[in-house]
């Protein structure tokens, strides 16, 4: 067969009307394909969401504890009470310290930039390379 004849019978076959059970049992055929992966759809960012939410929960940061719940004791009476008595309080003497030097940082001293220049010549006359800084 020539592509042209390839041609011609498939324009045949597109003006020739497809038999409605066998468009139904293609359907059908595609709708079970598609059916089995459609599952994977949702179970997947199902499971990748719940991970996440359990990680949060797993790792989350553990909570203060709260307040003990003790008896409170009572406090026993001394036995052999002694009283001191505070001796008194000496005024506190400041040494005196010298005020600290600015530091001062020197100027950067400034450098003559001198322009230079390079300048090149070729064998060939209209070719010259100049270099300039």
């Amino acid at each position: 067969m020539t592509e042209r004849e390839i041609q011609d019978l498939f324009r045949e076959m597109r003006d020739e009307p497809v038999p409605a059970d066998s468009l139904a049992r293609v359907r059908m055929a595609v709708d079970r394909r598609t059916a089995r992966r459609n599952g994977w759809k949702f179970a997947v960012p199902l499971a990748l969401a719940a991970s996440v939410v359990a990680g949060f929960l797993l790792l989350r940061p553990a909570k203060a504890p709260g307040p003990i719940e003790q008896p409170i004791k009572q406090p026993s009476t001394p036995e052999n009470a002694q009283v001191v008595i505070p001796a008194p309080e000496l005024p506190i003497q400041v040494a005196q310290t010298a005020p600290r030097a600015k530091r001062v940082r020197p100027r950067p001293q400034r450098v003559e930039v001198v322009p230079v220049s390079i300048r090149i010549e070729t064998p060939d006359p209209d070719v010259v390379i100049l270099l300039v800084n």
